[in-house]
């Protein structure tokens, strides 16, 4: 059963987890055993350093560091270390909460007055106890709190890691959910986007992949289907099988040796997605960026309705120069045209 309970320690007991899920990004490293960790703490402090410490430094620099969020840790799992006691300065313990604040403390350590370096040498955290498994499910249940669910929120990408973790080690979609505070379903939206990512960094583009990819592949996984069918995705595999169409997202995704990028953000996904349901399909097939493509309520009769009274307005209530009247002059040439067409 677990259990927990506050001790006091300085900081040089406190190693920061070099498998935090903040530090997973568009490489991800193989995961570093607690007999390893106190070797990756120069890395692990200059990767966290990236993650917004400076505000985070300075607050503590004008207020000092204040203990209402507590640094929840687990001792440290070598077999020196853990038959050392509480009251031993040499007992290392690995920080499952708190990561951010301990690097932020580190890094601050060379320019610490007298009272935060008091601070520092009698630091109050929690200490949680159990066993190895238990523990995990205490530190997912309290990531899934804070980071989540919670306010707090890690970027899709690093939850949906969490999810896969979870999963791997046998949990349902519907048990992960209730460990994290989401429901089974996004539990198992999240580990579809997840594996697609998977699969791209197992792809030809692999030197291309970005954590952003994670979300811009979440939408061909959508509820509408469209993005499903149109990839072929297997949901007993968790793959999309159709690899020629795939390439054409991949190529959308990223960018091409000019430096042009057509799926710049989730909006433009849908917008890829949305079109895979009308005549358009064939365009994107044939490589027809969606730039040039309508805008999805255009192809609507109540957008292009909207967008005709709209363009009525626009032109009443505006006056033209000789350049914008010519092609004024060749919008009126189309139109009657259209018009003609129409009335036969």
């Amino acid at each position: 059963m677990i259990k927990t309970r506050d001790i006091k320690v300085t900081l040089d007991q406190l190693i920061l987890d070099p498998n935090n899920y903040r530090l997973f990004g568009e490489k991800e490293s193989k995961f570093i055993e607690d007999d390893e960790a106190e070797s990756f703490q120069a890395d692990t402090i200059e990767k966290l350093d990236s993650q917004r410490l400076g505000g985070l430094k300075d607050s503590i620099r004008a207020h000092g560091f204040l203990e209402m969020e507590r640094i929840v840790v687990r001792v440290l799992s070598t077999p020196k270390n853990k038959v050392l006691g509480d009251q031993d300065k040499k007992k290392k313990y690995l920080v499952v909460e708190g990561n951010r604040r301990t690097a932020a403390l580190k890094s601050l350590r060379g320019e610490a007055d007298a009272s935060l370096k008091e601070k520092i040498e009698n630091l109050n955290v929690i200490l949680v106890e159990g066993t190895d498994d238990e523990i995990k499910i205490y530190s997912a249940t309290l990531m899934g709190i804070r980071h989540v669910s919670g306010a707090k929120k890690w970027d899709g990408f690093q939850s949906a890691k969490l999810i896969n973790d979870l999963y791997k080690e046998g949990n349902s979609f519907t048990k992960i959910g209730e460990i994290l505070g989401i429901t089974n379903r996004e539990a198992g939206r999240r580990y579809r986007g997840f594996k697609a990512f998977q699969q791209m960094k197992n792809s030809s583009f692999k030197n291309k992949v970005e954590p952003r990819h994670y979300g811009l592949l979440l939408e061909f996984l959508s509820a509408s289907k469209d993005g499903r069918k149109w990839l072929s995705w297997n949901d007993a595999k968790f793959i999309f099988e159709n690899k020629e169409r795939l390439n054409i997202v991949y190529n959308a995704i990223t960018t091409d040796n000019n430096g042009y990028l057509q799926i710049k953000n989730p909006g433009d996904a849908r917008k890829f997605v949305g079109l895979l349901s009308t005549r358009h399909s064939a365009d994107i097939e044939q490589g027809i960026p969606i730039q040039e493509l309508p805008d999805l309520e255009d192809l609507k009769d109540s957008g292009k309705l909207q967008r005709i009274k709209k363009f009525i307005t626009f032109i009443d209530t505006n006056s033209f120069k000789t350049e914008e009247m010519e092609h004024l002059n060749d919008l009126l040439t189309s139109l009657e045209q259209k018009l003609e067409v129409s009335n036969g």
